[in-house]
């Protein structure tokens, strides 16, 4: 058997502790985070074009408010509804957060 040299002792020493291949959780982190970053692109994508939206809503409002009254009568309940759970699930994503760092 031949005698290793003191690179070979090293690298065979080395080669025993090498760290490895595929760390799950660096993978899982820097998944999230992509999908956070694409999550608000899509989100800051159509910021725009609900302002649109809700411009032209107001724009038209008087030629269609008339004829829809009855409709935005019976949804108030409902859209005060759905709004106040928006903000509590806001809210509550907002304190995990940063409870989570």
């Amino acid at each position: 058997m031949a005698e290793l040299t003191p690179e070979q002792k090293l690298a065979a020493l080395f080669a025993e502790q090498a760290p490895p291949a595929r760390d799950p959780v660096f993978c899982a982190d820097l998944m999230q985070r992509v999908a956070r970053r694409r999550a608000w692109a899509r989100v800051g994508a159509a910021a725009p074009w609900a302002g649109v939206a809700g411009l032209l809503a107001w724009a038209l409002q008087p030629v269609l408010g008339p004829s829809v009254a009855p409709l935005a009568d019976s949804l108030v309940l409902s859209a005060a509804i759905l709004g106040g759970t928006a903000v509590l699930v806001l809210v509550s994503l907002m304190g995990a957060r940063r409870l989570s760092r």
